[in-house]
C-alpha cells in the first residue's frame, strides 16, 4: 500500500470514527489499531485543515452536553479535506443536505429571530407610544381649550383621553417588559380581557341610538385604538411564548416526546441544557407590570359598569323624545334642536301648554316663562315650583332646557361663555323650534347670570325678568393676584366660607380630578345599588354632578369664567335699565353671610323698574322649603300678571 492510497483511506475512517466517537470525544479507529505512519499520516492531514479553518473548527475533545463556544456559534464544521477523487460517504441524505448539522446552528437561528423580533417590537411600540402621545396631547387641547371640529364627539367627557392614557400605560409596560425573562402567562391572559372590555364597551354604546348619534368617528376610533393597544401586546406575548418553547422546551408540555428522546440520548444538543428559572429581578418586574395589569382590570370593570349604567340611563329618558325639530302636540314639546346653523351641538328644550299659538285670547296673552337652572341642577329639580304653578293653571305655558353638557344636551366646543350660550339659546328658540315668545326669563343660581346676558340681548322678546337666589358676577372672579396679598380691614373670609358649596368657586384642579374619577366612580353605582335613584335622577337630577360630560363643562365654566363670562354679564347690565325685574333672595343665607346679601341688594338695582326684592323663609335650595317656594311663586305670579308699576 503506498503512502498517498494509505493516507486516503485514513482520511475516511477518521471521519466515519469521528461520528461514533464517545462522550469524552475520544477518536478511535474501527479495527482498534493504529500504527505510527497512520498517526503521522493523520497528524500532516489536521495541520492542513487547520490552516483553512483556524478556530471554525469544532473542538472535538471537549465535551459536548456543557455551553456551546460562542467562536463556532452557527458555524458549520467543515468537512475534512481529502485528496483523493472519490466520494466521500456521509450519513447526511440528499434532503437533509442544507439543514443544520450542528445543534447551535438551530439555537443561533432561534436567537437570530428572537434580535430582530425585539427589534422590530420596540420600534412599533415607540411608534404607537408616539401616536398615543400625539393624540392626547391633541384631545386635551380641543376639548377644553380650543376646538378643533374632527376631534371632538358630541357627549365629550373624560373618557376618551382616560382610554388614550391607558393605552399609553399599556404600550409602556409592553415596550419595557418585551422580554423573554418576562413572560407571564397571566399578563397575556389580562390583555385579551382587557381588549375584549374595550370592545364590549364600544358595542354597548353603538345599541343606543343617543350615545351612536353623538360619539363620533373620533369616539369610536378611540376605542378600537385603545383596543389594539391591548392586542398588540398579547400578539407579542404571543411571540414571546414561542421564543420561549424554542430555548426553554423541557418547560413546555409541547416537549414531552423531546425529553423522552433526550433521557433516551444524553448527548442531547447543547441549548438543552439552558435554564428558565426567573431572577429575583424578573420576578420583581413581572410583579409589577402584573400589578399594573390588574390595576387595569379593575377600573376597565368600573369603566364598563358605568358605560352600562350610562346607556341604560339614555334609552329609557330619551326613548320618547323627538330626534328632530317637529311640532308636538299643544301640551308638551320635547325635542332636541341645534344650537347653531353649523349642526355643531344639539340642546334639549321642553316646553308645556301652547307656545306656538299665535291668537290673542286671554291665556295667550301671558308671557312664556323661560326657566334657567343652576350651576348644580337641572329644571328636573330647581324648576319644580313652576311646573306646580303649571299643574294649577296659574302658569299657562312654559320652558325649560338644559344648557349644553347639562343633562342630555350635548357637550359644547371650548371654549365657551355665557355670552355664547345666550345665543345657542336664542337659536334654538326661534331658528329651530319657531317659539317666538315674548318670554318672562327666570333665573336660579348661576342661572341667573346666564338669565341677564339672554335679556339683555333679546329686549325685544322678554317681558320681565326674575332673579331667583342669583349669583353676583363677583363670584365669576378668581382673584388670584388678590389671593396673594395681605386683605384689606373690610374683608370677611367668613362670607365665603358659609357659601353652600354649589355657589362657591371651584378650584380646576379639583374639576379635572373629579372628571378622572368620573370614568369609573362608584357613586353612579350606588346611586341604584343603595340609594335607588331611577334615571332621570342621574342624568338630570342628583347624582348628575357624577357626569363626566357634566364636570366636562364645569372645567369649561371655571377655564373662561373670569376671562370671557365676566365681560360678558357686565356688558349686559345697560341694556337691563329698563327691564322689569323682581329679586327673591333667602334669608338663610343672608343670616350666615353678609357678603351674600350685599349681592342680593345690588343685584335688586340692576334696573330702574324693579318690580320688588322679596326675601323668602328658606335656604339656597328655596324649591325644597314649602313656605319660602310659596312665597317665590306669588312673586313670580305678580311679575307676569301685574301691570308695569310706572
Amino acid at each position: 500500500m503506498d503512502k498517498v492510497s494509505f493516507s486516503d483511506n485514513s482520511v475516511l475512517a477518521s471521519n466515519r470514527s469521528l461520528k461514533s466517537s464517545t462522550k469524552s470525544g475520544n477518536i478511535v479507529m474501527q479495527d482498534g489499531s493504529e500504527t505510527s505512519d497512520m498517526s503521522k499520516v493523520r497528524n500532516v492531514d489536521t495541520t492542513h485543515s487547520a490552516e483553512g479553518m483556524y478556530e471554525n473548527e469544532p473542538l472535538l475533545e471537549r465535551d459536548r452536553l456543557g455551553k456551546a463556544s460562542h467562536r463556532n456559534l452557527g458555524m458549520v464544521a467543515p468537512e475534512p479535506v481529502s485528496h483523493s477523487n472519490a466520494p466521500v460517504e456521509d450519513d447526511f441524505s440528499d434532503d437533509d443536505s442544507e439543514l443544520p448539522r450542528d445543534p447551535s446552528d438551530l439555537l443561533y437561528s432561534v436567537r437570530r429571530d428572537y434580535r430582530s423580533f425585539i427589534h422590530k417590537s420596540k420600534t412599533l411600540l415607540n411608534i404607537m407610544i408616539f401616536v398615543n402621545t400625539l393624540w392626547l396631547v391633541t384631545t386635551f387641547i380641543s376639548d377644553f381649550f380650543f376646538n378643533i371640529n374632527f376631534l371632538r364627539s358630541r357627549i365629550t367627557s373624560f373618557q376618551d383621553m382616560t382610554l388614550i392614557f391607558v393605552s399609553i400605560v399599556a404600550n409602556s409596560l409592553t415596550l419595557w417588559f418585551n422580554k423573554m425573562g418576562f413572560y407571564s402567562t397571566l399578563d397575556q391572559f389580562l390583555n385579551v380581557i382587557l381588549f375584549s372590555l374595550t370592545l364590549f364597551n364600544l358595542l354597548i354604546n353603538l345599541l343606543v341610538t343617543y350615545i351612536r348619534q353623538r360619539i363620533g368617528l373620533l369616539g369610536v376610533c378611540t376605542y378600537l385604538w385603545a383596543a389594539v393597544t391591548f392586542a398588540v401586546s398579547a400578539v407579542l406575548d404571543q411571540n414571546l411564548l414561542y421564543f420561549n418553547t424554542k430555548f426553554h422546551p423541557n418547560n413546555y408540555a409541547d416537549s414531552e416526546a423531546d425529553n423522552d428522546d433526550l433521557s433516551a440520548h444524553p448527548n442531547g444538543p447543547a441549548h438543552k441544557g439552558i435554564s428558565n428559572r426567573h431572577t429575583i429581578t424578573e420576578w420583581v418586574s413581572i410583579g409589577f407590570r402584573t400589578t399594573v395589569k390588574g390595576v387595569l382590570l379593575v377600573f376597565f370593570v368600573l369603566f364598563t359598569m358605568n358605560n352600562i349604567l350610562f346607556s341604560l340611563d339614555s334609552a329609557i329618558t330619551t326613548k320618547q323624545i323627538a330626534q328632530v325639530s317637529t311640532e308636538a302636540n299643544a301640551a308638551t314639546y320635547d325635542a332636541f334642536h341645534w344650537a347653531d346653523a353649523d349642526h355643531t351641538y344639539q340642546i334639549h328644550l321642553k316646553c308645556y301648554g301652547d307656545v306656538f299659538s299665535k291668537d290673542d285670547s286671554e291665556e295667550n296673552k301671558q308671557p312664556i316663562v323661560l326657566f334657567e337652572h343652576g350651576g348644580a341642577d337641572t329644571a328636573f329639580l330647581s324648576g319644580t315650583w313652576i311646573q306646580e304653578l303649571y299643574h294649577l293653571n296659574r302658569v299657562h305655558r312654559y320652558c325649560v332646557y338644559e344648557r349644553p353638557g347639562y343633562g342630555l344636551s350635548d357637550s359644547p366646543p371650548a371654549p365657551v361663555s355665557i355670552a355664547m350660550m345666550a345665543d345657542a339659546l336664542k337659536h334654538v328658540l326661534l331658528k329651530e323650534a319657531k317659539i317666538k315668545g315674548p318670554f318672562t326669563t327666570v333665573g336660579y343660581d348661576l342661572g341667573g347670570l346666564f338669565t341677564q346676558v339672554f335679556t339683555a340681548k333679546n329686549i325685544d322678546l322678554v317681558e320681565s325678568m326674575l332673579l331667583v337666589e342669583s349669583w353676583h358676577p363677583d363670584l365669576l372672579l378668581k382673584n388670584y393676584i388678590s389671593r396673594l396679598l395681605p386683605g384689606d380691614d373690610s374683608d370677611d373670609p367668613e362670607d365665603y366660607s358659609k357659601l353652600p358649596d354649589e355657589i362657591n368657586r371651584h378650584n380646576g384642579f379639583v374639576i379635572w380630578w373629579r372628571g378622572i374619577l368620573s370614568t369609573f366612580n362608584i357613586k353612579l353605582q350606588t346611586s341604584w345599588l343603595l340609594a335607588h335613584h331611577g334615571s332621570k335622577e342621574r342624568i338630570y337630577g342628583r347624582d348628575m354632578m357624577y357626569q363626566g360630560k357634566y364636570l366636562r363643562v364645569k372645567l369649561l365654566e371655571s377655564v373662561t369664567s373670569s376671562l370671557l363670562s365676566y365681560k360678558d354679564v357686565l356688558n349686559s347690565m345697560e341694556n337691563l335699565k329698563e327691564v322689569k325685574v323682581s329679586v327673591v333672595s333667602s334669608n338663610e343665607l343672608i343670616k350666615k353671610s353678609a357678603q351674600w346679601g350685599n349681592w342680593q341688594r345690588e343685584l335688586s338695582k340692576l334696573s330702574s323698574k324693579t318690580q320688588e326684592w322679596k326675601i323668602v323663609d328658606g335656604g339656597h335650595q328655596i324649591y325644597k322649603y314649602g313656605l319660602g317656594k310659596q312665597q317665590t311663586q306669588d312673586v313670580l305670579l305678580r311679575l307676569i300678571d301685574e301691570k308695569d308699576k310706572y
